[in-house]
């Protein structure tokens, strides 16, 4: 008694009804719910609570005002990158490209993308990282060269 036909389970098998969860992960925010710029959290609350939202979230990006976005992942790359200066050339290219490509993406959206100055340092310390390697690389061959 008391329990419905079937098991309690909605037609289509499983929860929640018809089954499965949508792709992505979590539900889509009801029609006409305001979100964040990137449409990830649907904004609950009062008229109160959703005016002091709208005054200080940037619509465009979706971070409070005056919050720069994070760095990006090239960015971060570079920097690390350039700072392994033992490591010799190998890093040092790796930080030349991912500095570039941190900065270029930094210069051409600044308000998604951040990190335009970890990517010049990393750009900076790959170049020191080659001319380094290179001038240790030519004073090793001079000395296996006068010791022959």
């Amino acid at each position: 008694g008391g329990y419905p036909p079937g098991g309690g389970y909605p037609p289509g098998g499983g929860y929640p009804p018809g089954g499965g969860y949508p792709p992505g992960g979590g539900y889509p925010p009801p029609p006409g719910q305001p979100t964040h710029g990137n449409g990830a959290k649907p904004i609950t609350g009062g008229k109160e609570t959703m005016a002091i939202h709208a005054m200080s979230i940037d619509p465009r990006t979706g971070l409070p005002k005056g919050e720069k976005p994070p760095a990006s992942t090239a960015a971060v790359v570079a920097l690390v990158c350039g700072c392994l200066l033992c490591l010799g050339p190998l890093t040092g290219v790796t930080a030349i490209i991912a500095g570039l490509v941190g900065w270029l993406g930094a210069r051409r959206d600044p308000q998604r993308v951040g990190g335009g100055g970890l990517s010049m340092v990393g750009l900076l310390l790959g170049i020191l990282n080659l001319v380094l390697s290179s001038v240790f690389a030519v004073f090793w061959l001079l000395s296996v060269l006068a010791g022959s």
